[in-house]
């Protein structure tokens, strides 16, 4: 289950990482604030994804958070390298940028963590906090 999960992570993470390279220019515009309609849709997104991506997996009744941070570790470790070399992995976007990737992609993250940590259903018998 942890390595189906870390696999559709890696393969989010790559269309991501494509998406920002060959399409970045779309969203980020120069000499504006910075975009916050862009982080609430990234929210959305993320949580939609992990609502459909457990779904799929059919997760075990309490094994739900484990498979949402299972997605959302591999955007977790790749994106700190994009942030490293910003400017030579997309060259389309101005290299000051680096700084709001980098927490548009802590957010996704974020999101999806907090998105499985709200579908994990706690089995009677479990402590309650």
């Amino acid at each position: 289950m942890i390595m189906r999960a870390m696999a559709i992570g890696f393969v989010l993470w790559l269309i991501n990482a494509a998406i920002f390279r060959f399409a970045g220019e779309f969203f980020f515009y120069p000499d504006s604030v910075p975009p916050y309609a862009l982080f609430i849709a990234v929210v959305a997104i993320g949580a939609a994804i992990t609502f459909v991506v457990l779904k799929l997996l059919r997760e075990a009744p309490g094994d739900e958070s484990e498979a949402a941070v299972s997605v959302a570790m591999p955007s977790l470790l790749l994106n700190a390298l994009l942030v490293y070399d910003f400017g030579r992995v997309f060259p389309n976007l101005d290299v000051a940028l680096d700084g709001v990737y980098g927490a548009l992609a802590m957010v996704y993250a974020a999101s999806m963590t907090f998105t499985g940590l709200l579908m994990t259903r706690i089995s009677p018998t479990d402590e309650r906090v």
